[in-house]
């Protein structure tokens, strides 16, 4: 009786222990590398917008209420230019510290490169950055497209946007045989934009590619450990079942036996034996029937709770890049740079389609009653947002104007007001979405890391208490027969 009460503590607990290890390795080991490489490119897209605003914008005076993204840091009323250039600083600070963050939990193969090369990328994009400033800094009137200095600024801008979407310009170290070499043996392939590709190839890609390959591995991996675990909790579930029942059904046994054999139809021991069997059974096979399945805890924390945080995190990043659209398209204008006007023209048309996209799949996975109004103020301000998009074009093209510097101020002064107004609250609403959703991972996260440490410490004290007080009772009860 005590032999099988310790194998049931061992095969009780050892259950629970993978779980517990199951759930941190989902809450723990991919969800914050995710978490800080969506933050690192919606800082590192906003940088661009307001780094394109920053030269576009030198000529508006009006002022605006500046606070920094992603802090409670409100500088008061500011021109749209000198908000641009403390929201630069601040959002460089901020971005490094995602990228910290993400480099202290590396733990799956290719992320080591990709931070690398996360790295690397940001180092020559923020100077570039600086190289713009201090171009501008130097030019005689911020408005003249035509003043050496400013076009020296709009250069180093391109150099740094092209680092941002096309390609890295600091290569990794070359080894003897000419090919790329990588502080890791096997870099893995990755999915961009729902492509796969070659770990071969995008190290050598842009900043947003590492960055996008950096949530990509970790999202894989988060779905893999996920698959594993509702597999695991599926067995777990029905070896529990087993064990428990044949445990009950001996601890019933032994009582039926030794009533029939000495005659006596209560034992105090093995009655409480088989009582406390039965409840701690009942408990542990509920207990690992609310964990797996697709509307168990985990299913509600992966594929309810973070996969909406992760598709707001997606919206946001995507809806930030739309809006850097706008201010690109118009400093490509200003510059007169046809090729660029047409190229984030088209991405702007992209990047709002994918928005949309984003917007119906979180409609889709809508759980709480909580997301009901962040997910219509959401349809409701990107619709206003993309409804003033042609107001920005029709004004920065307006050949009514005589003035190209008007027309383009026009443009700006749509851009940076009523438009960041809309997209702003679009934003808001994105984020509110995703607390929603945070509220209940952390909650239900918190309750089943407690019911799996509660479970493991009750099975490892209680199953083999219950064989020594069955023992107990047999042993009394043949001493008195």
């Amino acid at each position: 009786m005590v032999g099988l009460a310790v194998v049931q503590m061992i095969v009780i607990s050892l259950l629970f222990q993978r779980a517990s290890t199951d759930l941190d390795t989902i809450a723990n080991g991919s969800i914050p590398s995710i978490n800080a490489a969506q933050a690192m490119t919606q800082y590192i897209e906003d940088i661009d917008a307001k780094s394109a605003d920053f030269l576009a914008a030198a000529g508006l005076t009006d002022v605006f209420p500046c606070q920094i993204a992603g802090t409670n840091q409100d500088l008061g009323m500011l021109r749209v230019h000198d908000c641009d250039q403390q929201t630069i600083t601040a959002e460089i600070a901020l971005a490094n510290q995602k990228i910290y963050e993400a480099a202290r939990n590396v733990t799956y193969p290719g992320e080591r490169t990709a931070i690398e090369r996360i790295i690397a990328g940001f180092e020559d994009y923020r100077a570039d950055i600086a190289r713009m400033q201090y171009e501008y800094a130097l030019a005689k009137d911020p408005t003249d497209a035509s003043d050496p200095h400013l076009q020296n600024a709009y250069q180093a801008y391109v150099a740094a946007s092209t680092i941002l979407h096309t390609k890295i310009a600091q290569p990794p170290t070359i080894g003897p045989n000419g090919q790329p070499v990588y502080n890791e043996p096997v870099v893995p392939d990755c999915t961009i934009n729902g492509r796969a590709v070659s770990g071969d190839i995008w190290p050598l890609g842009s900043l947003e590619d590492n960055m996008a390959c950096l949530s990509s591995i970790n999202k894989a991996h988060l779905d893999a450990a996920y698959d594993d675990s509702v597999g695991f909790l599926g067995l777990a579930f029905v070896v529990t079942l087993i064990c428990c029942l044949l445990f009950c059904s001996l601890l019933s046994f032994t009582a039926w036996r030794m009533a029939a054999t000495t005659h006596r139809v209560i034992n105090l021991g093995l009655t409480l034996a088989l009582l406390a069997g039965l409840i701690l059974s009942i408990g542990v096979v509920t207990q690992f029937s609310t964990l797996g399945g697709r509307h168990g805890a985990f299913g509600q924390m992966v594929k309810d709770d973070y996969d909406s945080i992760y598709a707001a995190a997606l919206l946001n990043h995507v809806g930030n890049a739309a809006n850097a659209d706008e201010s690109r398209w118009l400093i490509a204008v200003e510059f007169g740079d046809q090729a660029n006007i047409d190229h984030w023209q088209q991405d702007w048309d992209q990047n709002k389609a994918e928005v949309a996209s984003l917007i119906a799949a979180a409609h889709a996975n809508r759980t709480y009653p909580q997301e009901d109004q962040p997910l219509a103020d959401m349809d409701n301000y990107w619709a206003q947002y993309t409804s003033i998009d042609s107001q920005i074009r029709a004004a920065a093209t307006d050949q009514s104007v005589a003035s190209p510097v008007m027309r383009l101020l026009d443009g700006e002064r749509i851009s940076t007001g009523i438009s960041n107004e809309a997209f702003g609250s679009f934003a808001n609403a994105v984020t509110r979405l995703s607390a929603a959703n945070a509220a209940y991972y952390s909650r239900t996260y918190t309750a089943t890391a407690a019911g799996l440490s509660l479970f493991l410490t009750v099975s490892l004290v209680f199953f083999p208490l219950i064989g020594l007080v069955a023992a107990w009772g047999v042993a009394r009860r043949l001493k008195e027969f």
